[in-house]
């Protein structure tokens, strides 16, 4: 099995910070990717808190591989297990979103609808609404039963906190 879905599970420092905090990065990842670049920003906003932050490979047929339970293992028995969230940040998984429309509404309903598949610690791209609405917004997926922890909305480099459960 482990030929069908190779995997290279060495990693490597890509960032290191005098708080303590690095970001680790499987050497299986694409990082030309866009993507990449912005999931990497929200790491080293992590990082300079000095947290250890693992970007860690998306798995082609994740139940299949031999590789995902090594890397998400600690998903098991959640509601994520099978998922391939795009961060883990001392040992908790985050899902980075970004949007393609010009509507910001449908925008931040898809990045969190999107999200939530992958984890319940989520970070959107800003599509410019204002914090009340997206609070309001979330107060309502979580009265609807969601399991929303925590939204970080990215704004460039800058990256801010807008929910956290209580």
């Amino acid at each position: 099995m482990a030929e069908r879905h190779p995997t290279d599970m060495t990693m490597k420092i890509l960032a290191h910070y005098p708080s303590g905090g690095k970001v680790l990065v499987y050497n299986s990842i694409d990082r030309s990717t866009s993507d990449f670049k912005r999931i990497f920003d929200c790491a080293k906003f992590f990082a300079h808190q000095g947290k250890t932050v693992i970007l860690p490979p998306k798995l082609d047929v994740p139940y299949k591989n031999p590789a995902y339970d090594q890397i998400y293992g600690t998903l098991k028995d959640t509601a994520f297990y099978g998922k391939c969230p795009d961060l883990q940040v001392d040992g908790v998984w985050y899902e980075h979103e970004g949007y393609a429309t010009l509507n910001p509404k449908t925008n931040f309903s898809n990045m969190l609808k999107r999200g939530l598949r992958q984890s319940d610690r989520i970070i959107i791209e800003d599509c410019g609404l204002t914090d009340s609405y997206m609070k309001r917004n979330i107060l309502v997926r979580i009265s609807e039963n969601q399991c929303i922890k925590e939204v970080y909305v990215k704004m460039g480099c800058d990256i801010r906190l807008l929910f956290k459960a209580v």
